[in-house]
C-alpha cells in the first residue's frame, strides 16, 4: 500500500447540490458561506484491571452530518431541506407602508390597485399628534376626525390636522406572479444524495485540482435556520444528518481528489 500525496488547503468554500433518488438535481448553493462535514468515528472506553487507562475501545453507532451555512435565502434550498410545497401564480400577500400625510389630508398606496378589498387597517404613528397610535376606521363617505375613506387606491382622512404626520397602512393585495413555500402541519423532509465541489491548489506542483465530497444519504437534522440582522447580510443555516444509503459497496461518503 502506497501512501497519498494529496494534501492541500481549499482557499475557498465549495459548490454544493442535492439530488432525489432518481439522481436529478433539486437544490443549488452557490453562495455558501461555511460548510462543515463532520465524520464521526466514537469509540467507549473499555477498563479493566488495577490499570488507571483503558485497554480496549469499542466501536459506537456513527453520526456524521453536515452543516452549511448559505448567503442567500434559496427557495431550492429551502424545499429540499423542509419538504415544503412551493406553488408558483396567484397569491395574496400582507403589506404594510408608512406615508406621511400630505397637506390636502390624503396618502396613495402603492400596492392601492392589486390591494384586497378592505383588508386596509390604518393606525397613527405620529407621537405628537393627539390620536397617535389609534387605528382609525374606515367608512364609505364623508369621514369625520377618526375615519378616513379609500377609492383608486388614495385615502383621505377626515382629520385635517393629520396633514405632515405619519401614518402605517396594513393591508393584502393580489399578486399574479408570487412564489411561495408552505410548510403544513403534514409537511416532510426527505432524503438526497448531497455533493459538495471543490477546488484546491497543490502548493508544491502550483495545480489546481478537484476535491468533491459525495454523502451518498442526507436528510435534515434539527432545524433550518433563516436569520436577518440590522446592517447584516441575511444568511441561513442547515444541518444534514448522514444516513446509510443500503448500497451494495456500504459507502456513505466518498471524499474525491482528481
Amino acid at each position: 500500500m502506497s501512501l497519498s500525496t494529496k494534501q492541500w488547503v481549499v482557499d475557498d468554500i465549495s459548490d454544493a447540490a442535492l439530488f432525489d433518488e432518481n439522481e436529478n438535481p433539486v437544490g443549488f448553493f452557490d453562495r455558501l458561506n461555511k460548510m462543515t462535514i463532520a465524520i464521526d468515528a466514537k469509540q467507549q472506553r473499555v477498563y479493566g484491571g488495577t490499570s488507571k487507562y483503558a485497554f480496549h475501545l469499542t466501536e459506537q453507532d456513527a453520526e456524521s452530518g453536515i452543516q452549511l451555512e448559505n448567503a442567500v435565502l434559496d427557495y431550492n434550498m429551502l424545499l429540499a431541506a423542509t419538504g415544503a410545497e412551493l406553488t408558483n401564480g396567484q397569491a395574496v400577500v400582507p403589506f404594510f407602508e408608512k406615508l406621511t400625510v400630505l397637506s390636502d389630508s390624503t396618502v396613495t398606496i402603492t400596492k392601492g390597485a392589486d390591494m384586497v378589498a378592505n383588508s386596509d387597517r390604518v393606525i397613527v404613528v405620529s407621537k405628537d399628534h393627539v390620536n397617535a397610535g389609534k387605528k382609525l376606521e374606515r367608512v364609505a363617505a364623508t369621514p369625520t376626525a377618526l375615519q378616513y375613506t379609500v377609492a383608486a387606491g388614495i385615502i383621505t382622512f377626515g382629520d385635517a390636522t393629520l396633514a405632515g404626520k405619519d401614518v402605517r397602512v396594513f393591508g393584502d393585495y393580489n399578486s399574479a406572479t408570487a412564489s411561495g413555500a408552505s410548510i403544513t402541519t403534514t409537511t416532510r423532509n426527505k432524503a438526497y444524495k448531497f455533493v459538495a465541489y471543490g477546488r484546491a491548489l497543490d502548493d508544491d506542483t502550483n495545480e489546481w485540482f478537484d476535491v468533491v465530497v459525495i454523502i451518498y444519504k442526507a436528510q435534515m437534522l434539527g432545524t433550518f435556520s433563516i436569520d436577518q440582522q440590522r446592517k447584516s447580510a441575511t444568511s441561513n443555516s442547515l444541518e444534514l444528518a448522514v444516513l446509510d444509503a443500503n448500497r451494495a459497496d456500504k459507502k456513505v461518503i466518498d471524499i474525491i481528489a482528481s
